[in-house]
């Protein structure tokens, strides 16, 4: 599969640096640094039939996740967890169509797998950790 993760950009400043070195947070002014992609490249390529048959889980759009090599994704299974519509609760706070998403199902039973396997995943790749 391709990635089409092209450079990191600051919230903030809007600097740009390489997606293909390790960076904590934006050198000029330290805030956080986000990960972005050719998504017009990717929306030509990431059709629902190309999706349909890969696994059940968040690494199935690895095209549009921060890791450039298939062999570097390190996981448990993340993501992919139900979305709920809850009626009550959507009349008791006055929306008429409000999903919660149980992210309880996750093998971690936390919303922080799907960042820490990324996290991970990318300091494999970039040679920052021992996984084999």
């Amino acid at each position: 599969m391709k990635s089409y993760l092209t450079h990191l950009e600051c919230t903030y400043c809007h600097i740009t640096c390489s997606a293909d070195e390790p960076h904590r947070t934006c050198a000029e002014c330290s805030k956080v640094l986000y990960p972005r992609y050719d998504l017009r490249a990717a929306s030509a390529d990431l059709t629902p039939d190309e999706l349909r048959g890969r696994p059940a889980d968040m690494w199935r759009y690895f095209e549009v996740m921060p890791v450039r090599d298939e062999a570097n994704i390190v996981t448990l299974g993340e993501g992919f967890t139900p979305i709920f519509k809850t009626d009550r609760l959507g009349r008791d706070v006055g929306c008429t169509s409000l999903y919660m998403k149980d992210e309880g199902l996750n093998p971690t039973a936390s919303f922080k797998a799907r960042g820490l396997s990324a996290a991970v995943s990318k300091a494999k790749e970039l040679g920052l950790t021992r996984l084999a």
